[in-house]
């Protein structure tokens, strides 16, 4: 008797567990159905980076009341592409409903993109865009007219006369790349003007000794134009140490607190400065009208600004430099 009751005891217990399981897994399935997910990637997660911070801001503040809730990551290095696959494939296991990435320039994360397109995750590209098997929704800065707008300053500052060399990443960078060719249709009819593009690959220390090499190799340049922040440092300690911070004016992308302080010195002549919170807002407000199916723009450009030491104080512009004072 006592092992019918023990067995007829446990059958008991096995039911009410399968019960309990399946009714578990139901709320958890009705609890998540309207629990809408948007997926935002960074390039980089730094705490210390600004710009992507800033980001952050953005998509946070767009996705304020729409009941949508964000799960923001990225890695910590903006050139990790083997962190930023990983990542990817997360993704694709999760399946929010949509992604807003930006994207580092790397084959294994434009195949991660496909793959995601295919599981029917909307997407959204920030900041880069990507060399696609599909028409990705866009949002981000207008590299090429940034670059037309460097180009610019150069001219003006060397008195319609430039002779201008570009400090650039890699020669594989595709924002680079257009930046360069805004860079050269703004100084073009101004005859030689163009002395070439020297690489630092994202380091300070070869941007210094390629600045060192440059001044050296090419008296007749007056102008450098930084494409990103290590450039624009490692540029600035090669024209102070070889004596040519007034006759090479420099000219840089980004705004670093490093950067700012250049300007304040006048060791940089101009900084071409992104909106990187307008990237964040409208990269997720995109995706946004993508879930809901409802039309978007397939490419969305946001303009930069020229800040220059006369009007680095102004207070639109102190907000684009100070972002979270």
């Amino acid at each position: 008797m006592r092992v019918q009751r023990f067995t007829v005891g446990l059958g008991v217990l096995l039911v009410v567990a399968v019960l309990f399981t399946a009714f578990y897994f139901q709320l958890y399935r009705v609890g998540t159905s309207n629990d809408r997910a948007i997926a935002v990637m960074l390039k980089s997660s730094n705490v210390r980076s600004d710009f992507w911070q800033t980001v952050r801001d953005g998509a946070e503040a767009a996705a304020k009341g729409s009941g949508v809730r964000l799960e923001i990551m990225g890695s910590l290095q903006d050139t990790d592409a083997a962190t930023q696959v990983r990542l990817l494939e997360d993704v694709l296991i999760r399946r929010p409903e949509a992604l807003v990435v930006a994207p580092i320039e790397d084959a294994g994360v434009a195949a991660m993109l496909d793959r995601i397109r295919e599981a029917g995750i909307k997407l959204v590209v920030m900041d880069t865009p990507m060399q696609l098997d599909f028409d990705a929704v866009t949002v981000s800065s207008d590299h090429t007219e940034a670059g037309r707008q460097a180009g610019g300053v150069a001219v003006k500052e060397a008195a319609d006369a430039p002779r201008v060399a570009v400090l650039s990443d890699f020669a594989s960078s595709g924002v680079s790349a257009e930046r360069v060719k805004g860079i050269r249709e703004a100084i073009e009819p101004y005859g030689d003007s163009y002395a070439g593009t020297f690489y630092g690959e994202n380091s300070e220390d070869k941007a210094y000794a390629a600045a060192e090499r440059l001044v050296s190799n090419e008296p007749g340049v007056n102008a450098i134009i930084a494409l990103n922040e290590s450039a624009a440092l490692g540029a600035a300690k090669a024209l102070e140490e070889t004596g040519k911070r007034n006759s090479v004016k420099l000219i840089a992308f980004d705004s670093s607190l490093y950067e700012i302080k250049l300007l304040e010195e006048g060791s940089l002549g101009a900084m071409i400065v992104q909106r990187p919170f307008n990237m964040g807002y409208l990269g997720v407000r995109a995706a946004l009208k993508l879930i809901d199916g409802r039309e978007v723009s397939r490419l969305t450009y946001i303009d930069s600004i020229v800040v220059t030491r006369d009007n680095m104080y102004s207070p639109e512009n102190q907000k684009l430099l100070f972002p979270f004072r």
